[in-house]
């Protein structure tokens, strides 16, 4: 096949862990502060964490975890791909910042086990994925991993996302309706703002989901888009210097993000938080993941009146995700919205904390599409 996705086995280049070692042991620490995460990160927590990850944690375990799938390379875009012996159709994985395919490790094998292939792609720029000489918008984005699809020989195929993925996936449905036979969102409220926003009044739940969202937008939650959206390369020299410094900036995000009532151990082993600032830090793609976010706010996608997204749509409601808009905003966006599922439990990174609830919806979701597999 010509333009194939060729083998790939990520590797960190030579020395690069030994430069981290010596860098989180020579890390030059603030004074902390009373009252810890109230002034962004606890830095006495933060010194414990990169202690261990100097001397205790084993990079080359996170290399051995994501060689259990098998992993490719296509025009710089890193990707797993792992097939079924089944005919279910084909599922593309799409995860966000500050996330990696690491998300899905609990979720690509219920779902290869119920027939399905599944596609876990590398953001440009993340990772063991190349970062473009320009950086891509998520428009852009979505057409190349439309054109992934269509090289690995998948007519119609299921996208599930969230954060970022979630916008990209959406707009991949949107754009390629006949391509994608369905669309699951476990984040939407980073889905674009509804076409007919203005032209009617809204109800008090959508008033209030407004509000919320510009609330967090200025707070601790959402202060990385403001600065991220305008000025990425400014925070990134520092974050991909300093494997401190990224993980200072980081770890608030998971404590904030997830459904952890502020507890970091409730979700993440120290091994599990190593594992995603090694993904970044070792790669050296924390500028470039960065700037997903000014790119995008250059060339953003809003949809017009009228317009919708076609393709058959279900939505994951974890409790404790951020901006969790009401399902009546959701619906104007949507031409149909087959299944609207509220979690008992769970956050921002629904498929990392809660993969068999996220499992089954979306395989009860894809079992109620009607459409091809694949021809190759």
């Amino acid at each position: 096949m010509r333009g194939a996705p060729e083998p790939f086995e990520p590797r960190f280049g030579a020395g690069v862990l030994d430069q981290l070692r010596a860098r989180l042991r020579a890390t030059r620490w603030p004074r902390p502060a009373p009252g810890g995460w109230e002034w962004g990160v606890d830095v006495e927590y933060l010194i414990r964490l990169c202690a261990w990850w100097a001397e205790d944690y084993d990079p080359d375990g996170l290399l051995d975890r994501l060689g259990a799938w098998p992993s490719y390379r296509w025009r710089g875009v890193h990707l797993h791909h792992v097939r079924s012996d089944g005919g279910g159709l084909p599922i593309l994985l799409l995860h966000g910042w500050p996330g990696a395919p690491l998300e899905f490790r609990d979720l690509i094998a219920p779902l290869s086990a119920a027939g399905h292939d599944v596609v876990v792609p590398t953001l440009p720029g993340y990772g063991f994925s190349e970062a473009p000489e320009v950086p891509p918008s998520a428009i852009v984005v979505a057409e190349l991993l439309a054109e992934l699809m269509a090289t690995l020989g998948y007519r119609r195929y299921v996208v599930q996302g969230g954060d970022w993925g979630a916008f990209i996936g959406a707009r991949l449905a949107f754009s390629h309706p006949d391509r994608v036979a369905g669309y699951h969102c476990s984040t939407p409220g980073v889905l674009p703002l509804p076409p007919d926003l203005g032209e009617r009044e809204l109800s008090a739940a959508e008033a209030e989901f407004a509000r919320g969202a510009r609330r967090l937008r200025q707070g601790p939650a959402g202060v990385h888009m403001l600065i991220q959206g305008q000025a990425p390369d400014t925070l990134g020299v520092g974050l991909d210097d300093s494997p401190a410094a990224l993980a200072a900036w980081l770890v608030p995000r998971y404590r904030l993000l997830t459904d952890c009532g502020g507890e970091l151990e409730r979700r993440f082993t120290n091994r599990d938080l190593c594992d995603f600032l090694t993904f970044y830090w070792a790669t050296g793609s924390a500028a470039s993941a960065l700037r997903l976010y000014a790119a995008s706010a250059a060339d953003r996608w809003r949809l017009r009146p009228g317009e919708r997204i076609i393709p058959p749509v279900a939505v994951a409601d974890f409790p404790a995700d951020i901006a969790r808009p009401p399902r009546e905003w959701v619906e104007r966006l949507l031409g149909d919205l087959r299944r609207w599922t509220p979690m008992p439990r769970g956050g921002h990174f629904g498929a990392f904390e809660e993969p068999d609830l996220l499992a089954a919806d979306l395989l009860g979701f894809a079992a109620g599409l009607s459409a091809p597999g694949a021809d190759c």
